[in-house]
């Protein structure tokens, strides 16, 4: 593993941000993916947890918001630290705790499961996106972003209806359907470490320049942007 910072190179390296890209792309599809099985999982969940539509909204609720929330802590902590310290790790609890979720009993321990699962998914998306952004050549980086960015819809509410109807058909339960779509993560965890450029901690703190929330609060597009999100 390469122990270069995560500034660009002077001899733009086409193959590392094909590499880069197509890897967040694959953790920013598995984050779609993750979040959004439940859904077409629900109706044979419901029966044997006892639940109702109002939970379903409750889960899947609090899974957002401790998404939200963890995503404005995150970002300045991959800053600091740098990317693989934030990224690695939330990659890992999330695709762990989305295994957990088919040991779930109830409506209780199904949204705690859940919350946290998205405190980790929401660390993850900052990190994953600066280090596309960082990656790529300035005139990919809008297409980058964009690749990466379609990647969660696109397999979470496109493939995950079908890849949990077919996991249904040949897994016991819906349980080992969430131990299954675990393990692609665990994966993408390895390679990431393998193939990102790793930054000590040292070095990344001295290239970036420390911003506060005040420096940015005036920024029209923040607001705009956020505004549009919602």
């Amino acid at each position: 593993m390469s122990q270069q910072p995560t500034t660009a190179p002077s001899s733009w390296d086409r193959a590392y941000e094909f590499k880069v890209v197509v890897l967040m792309t694959l953790g920013f599809g598995l984050v779609g993916l993750d979040r959004f099985i439940l859904n077409p999982l629900f109706p044979v969940i419901q029966k044997e947890l006892h639940l109702n539509y109002q939970d379903l909204g409750l889960i899947s609720g609090v899974l957002a918001l401790a998404w939200g929330g963890a995503s404005v802590i995150s970002g300045p902590l991959s800053d600091r630290y740098g990317r693989m310290q934030v990224m690695l790790p939330a990659i890992l609890v999330f695709s762990l705790l989305s295994g957990v979720t088919g040991l779930a009993t109830g409506l209780v321990s199904m949204m705690l499961v859940r919350c946290l699962m998205g405190l980790a998914e929401g660390g993850y998306v900052p990190s994953s996106i600066v280090a596309t952004i960082e990656a790529s050549k300035p005139s990919r980086m809008g297409l980058n972003i964009g690749i990466q960015q379609m990647a969660a819809p696109f397999v979470g509410l496109g493939l995950g209806p079908l890849i949990a109807v077919a996991l249904l058909d040949v897994l016991p339960s819906w349980r080992w359907v969430f131990v299954v779509v675990a393990l692609p993560g665990l994966l993408l965890a390895y390679l990431i470490f393998r193939v990102m450029r790793h930054a000590p901690v040292s070095a990344v703190r001295e290239v970036q320049t420390p911003v506060k929330f005040k420096d940015i609060a005036p920024l029209k597009s923040v607001w705009v942007t956020a505004l549009v999100m919602v």
